[in-house]
């Protein structure tokens, strides 16, 4: 339990989870405005790794953000724990958090354009992978590992289908070939249908949204 959260603090992008053990302390407004409160030592402070921001100065406070932890668990009486974090310094970032804190997405942009003109492509976006979770950004990032074991699966269907089975070799690759065209579209978020308009995929709705706009848009990562 506890909170996921994103948001942009001076430009900088960030996200963090914080865990609690009940979904009540979830809601408890101490909690969520310790929350907030990492998140904004995130953008002032850059830290390396979840060490270096334990020892960063908790916003606003004296207190470091591991004493600030502590003094949260003794408010509210349960253990509470800084679990991750991510920040993105460059680009234009856009947060999207669903449910309250159940999930918190952070999508980050290269653009020429403003940040208030690329806001609902990038909540957009971000709502996509709230909703599909998918494993790659991009087909180009699908390791040559992940395909063979892909090509490997759908070999052995085959082999144990009497009507496949049966067929040429060359035929078979054919089939292969097709069926991870349709592993990209299920795992890659750019070449997912765009859930807002299954016509196109997201790519293609990011490079319209830019089209109108008169600029360009390029996702460039997210959290």
């Amino acid at each position: 339990e506890g909170m996921a959260y994103a948001c942009v603090v001076d430009g900088i992008g960030v996200a963090v989870e914080v865990n609690a053990e009940t979904d009540f302390v979830g809601k408890n407004e101490k909690f969520v405005d310790f929350v907030k409160g990492v998140a904004n030592t995130v953008a002032k402070c850059n830290p390396a790794d979840l060490d270096a921001l334990m020892e960063c100065k908790y916003d606003g406070t004296d207190l470091t953000v591991l004493q600030q932890q502590q003094e949260m668990v003794l408010v509210i009486g349960e253990n509470i724990k800084v679990r991750r974090f991510a920040f993105f310094t460059d680009g234009i970032s856009v947060p999207y958090v669903h449910a309250g804190g159940k999930i918190g997405v952070l999508v980050n942009l290269e653009t020429g354009l403003t940040a208030e003109q690329v806001e609902t492509v990038g909540k957009d976006v971000a709502m996509q992978i709230a909703a599909l979770n998918p494993r790659f950004w991009d087909k180009s990032q699908v390791d040559q590992a992940t395909l063979d074991e892909e090509k490997k699966i759908l070999l052995v269907q085959m082999e144990n289908d009497p009507k496949m089975a049966s067929k040429p070799e060359k035929v078979k690759e054919g089939i292969v070939a097709g069926k991870l065209g349709k592993f990209y579209k299920e795992n890659c978020l750019l070449q997912q249908e765009f859930v807002k308009d299954n016509a196109m995929t997201v790519e293609q709705y990011i490079a319209s949204v830019a089209k109108t706009l008169g600029g360009t848009i390029t996702f460039k990562n997210a959290v």
